[in-house]
């Protein structure tokens, strides 16, 4: 298993565990795209209209046909009112305010999501859980990345939306070698595991109102 393959053994198992419905030809807005491997997926495999934005603009996403692209913050979308069907954002929360991690700012990025999805559209957040078995060593003291406690992500959602749905489930980036073994690893955390420290927090938002 090469590391193209690999990765999108993770892209895939990540949407796999989502198991949300995209309705071919409606548009989606990706937050934080980075280097646009999740654009491509809905694009290719949702036949969605996508578009992403991020504060820079990753070498990938040039050679990516059918993908918009602007510079951007979460703060301050370069998109009008009422625009998008979906908005998804993956592992973008916790690095919107990394030094100083202010329910303020958070609070304010997840209101201009509102501002840009349409009425009855649908916000798509997944985010690692910072004390996730494998997560906090290697993600969070090695690698200095400040996930968020489950109990904050809830709080921080619930603050400003009201009809969210919520998902914990368990999905790493395995080595090819035993991969037999993680997958047992996963399968046996998310049936045995408090919901506390699987991998992801998700919440699948309906935006029914603007306020």
């Amino acid at each position: 298993m090469n590391k193209k393959t690999k990765y999108y053994q993770y892209k895939n198992d990540i949407f796999y565990k989502l198991k949300f419905n995209f309705i071919k030809g409606k548009n989606i807005l990706d937050i934080g795209c980075g280097d646009g491997s999740d654009l491509k997926i809905f694009t290719d495999e949702y036949k969605l209209k996508s578009y992403g934005i991020d504060i820079y603009k990753h070498k990938n996403i040039n050679p990516i046909r059918h993908i918009h692209f602007k510079i951007g913050s979460i703060y301050k979308i370069p998109f009008r009112e009422n625009c998008f069907d979906y908005i998804f954002l993956h592992d973008v929360l916790h690095h919107i305010d990394e030094n100083k991690q202010s329910l303020e700012n958070h609070i304010r990025a997840l209101k201009e999501l509102k501002r840009v999805i349409k009425k009855n559209g649908y916000i798509i957040i997944i985010e690692g859980n910072r004390y996730n078995p494998l997560f906090y060593p290697h993600m969070v003291l090695m690698q200095g990345h400040n996930h968020w406690k489950q109990r904050y992500f809830i709080q921080t959602i619930n603050t400003v939306f009201t009809k969210v749905r919520y998902k914990f489930f368990e999905c790493h980036l395995y080595p090819a070698k035993f991969i037999y073994f993680w997958k047992l690893y996963e399968k046996l955390m998310e049936t045995f595991s408090p919901k506390q420290f699987l991998s992801y927090n998700c919440a699948i938002i309906k935006v029914e109102k603007k306020h």
